[in-house]
């Protein structure tokens, strides 16, 4: 099983910060490695929204199916995931107003299809290019978020 845990600090609001991670129709502008979104049924603040990201991992296209299974809005998402051939994940979100804006620790576990194989395989490639995704996904994110914030003269 994979697992990534990151955190940044974002100067934005968390409101702000909450409001863009619910729009699945910005997903593409923030995350890396999602090639398409599809399926979006509704934004992601409520407990059975769900989309269908097409994803590029390690040079794969990955068709997977994404639906939110707890809320704590503004402080925490959790979404579950699935792919073909068994794949499944588990990601949390976890948004904690810190000084003059929000601290974000995202969270992700992950299993590849495949058994053996699928975990070697992970070990090999898709640990690293997982890791470097969320962490430019999150350093996407917090710029989104901070160019909302208005600056004072």
């Amino acid at each position: 099983m994979g697992h990534v845990r990151e955190k940044v600090h974002i100067s934005a609001p968390i409101g702000v910060c909450w409001d863009l991670g619910a729009d699945p129709n910005r997903i593409l502008e923030w995350r890396v490695g999602v090639l398409e979104v599809k399926d979006i049924t509704g934004t992601l603040d409520r407990v059975g929204a769900s989309y269908s990201p097409v994803l590029s991992i390690a040079g794969r296209k990955i068709d997977t199916r994404w639906e939110v299974t707890k809320v704590d809005k503004p402080r925490l998402v959790e979404f579950t995931g699935t792919a073909p051939g068994g794949g499944e994940a588990k990601s949390t979100t976890w948004l904690e107003p810190a000084g003059d804006g929000t601290d974000l620790t995202f969270e992700l576990d992950y299993e590849l299809p495949g058994g053996i194989v699928g975990d070697i395989a992970n070990k090999l490639f898709m640990e690293r290019a997982v890791e470097r995704q969320v962490k430019h996904s999150n350093e996407n994110f917090k710029a989104l978020c901070e160019a909302r914030v208005p600056v004072h003269a």
